[in-house]
């Protein structure tokens, strides 16, 4: 019987960190001043872009004849794009909050460790352990030091567990899990003492991905609202990600909401409910550019391509 997977086409989906890999090159090309804030929901442009993807692939035969000077390698890489960034996305989401059971854990190993730690004097002043590996614990306050402590603690019981088996209230299990706790509390300290480091990275990674997929959509607006001028649908076919606020006219002088996506600053901390518009190039836009340069290129024709400067 086929498989729910099989039947509705999830196993020839494309996969988000492959997505990502085959365009990382791309994004890490891009430079510094070049980077965009993130001031849309992510995963509503994405989603949003992955359902008009075939009405806008429809038209790249179009593009290629009359637009010949359209950066079409890019265009046919805005899927990858899209996905890229939601995995960018996703990966700065979880470097802004990392799984941290450290109270928790820190807790429990405290226990632990004094459970032991008692259960081991015990063993010594009846000479079934030998006192002086007990010198070595560290003691004090601190996650390092109590990781350190119920690791040696472990270690020292299960040398003389031959000597100590039944004849104290800790088990076997009891010394494994006293050094998985170990493990696990160092480990959590250390993505701690990681984090401005990994979040910077993903950082850095987002703002990518977003300028780099913003930048080849509006791209392809600006194609598809060329090509579609006479039909008026474009806005249908290749939708302005950021709704909820009409574009402002290229004329009007001091517009009251920014016209085009902001230069990163550099700031780990980036909005993602901002909704800057970006207008596309307009029919009338195309015309005054069209006659401006009929009439100071000595008489030569116009190029009707858009991308052409």
């Amino acid at each position: 019987m086929e498989s729910v997977v099989q039947s509705v086409g999830v196993s020839g989906e494309a996969l988000f960190d492959e997505s990502y890999a085959r365009v990382k090159a791309d994004l890490d090309s891009l430079k510094a001043e070049e980077l965009l804030q993130v001031n849309l929901d992510v995963t509503a442009a994405v989603t949003s872009t992955l359902g008009l993807l075939p009405e806008v692939k429809a038209l790249r035969e179009q593009i290629v004849k009359e637009l010949p000077s359209f950066d079409i390698a890019a265009f046919d890489k805005l899927e990858d794009y899209a996905l890229a960034l939601s995995f960018a996305n996703t990966t700065y989401l979880a470097a802004t909050q990392p799984p941290d059971d450290l109270l928790g854990l820190n807790e429990e190993a405290g226990k632990m460790h004094d459970r032991l730690l008692a259960d081991a004097k015990a063993l010594a002043a009846h000479g079934l352990l030998d006192g002086a590996q007990l010198k070595q614990l560290v003691g004090g306050n601190g996650y390092k030091p109590l990781a350190q402590d119920l690791q040696l603690l472990s270690q020292i019981m299960r040398v003389s567990w031959s000597k100590i088996e039944n004849k104290s209230a800790t088990t076997a299990e009891d010394l494994k899990a006293a050094a998985q706790l170990s493990v696990r509390l160092m480990r959590i300290v250390g993505l701690r003492e990681q984090g401005p480091a990994l979040l910077a990275s993903a950082t850095d990674q987002r703002l990518r991905a977003f300028t780099r997929f913003l930048n080849v959509y509006e791209d392809a607006r600006r194609a598809v609202g060329y090509l579609r001028a006479r039909q008026g649908d474009a806005d249908t076919i290749a939708p302005s990600l950021y709704p909820g606020r009409p574009r402002k006219r290229a004329s009007e002088a001091e517009p009251a909401v920014p016209t085009s996506p902001q230069p990163a600053t550099g700031s780990a901390s980036v909005s993602a409910d901002s909704t800057q518009p970006i207008p596309a190039i307009t029919p009338a836009q195309i015309a005054a550019a069209n006659a401006a340069a009929a009439a100071g290129g000595r008489g030569a024709p116009a190029p009707k391509d858009p991308y052409l400067t």
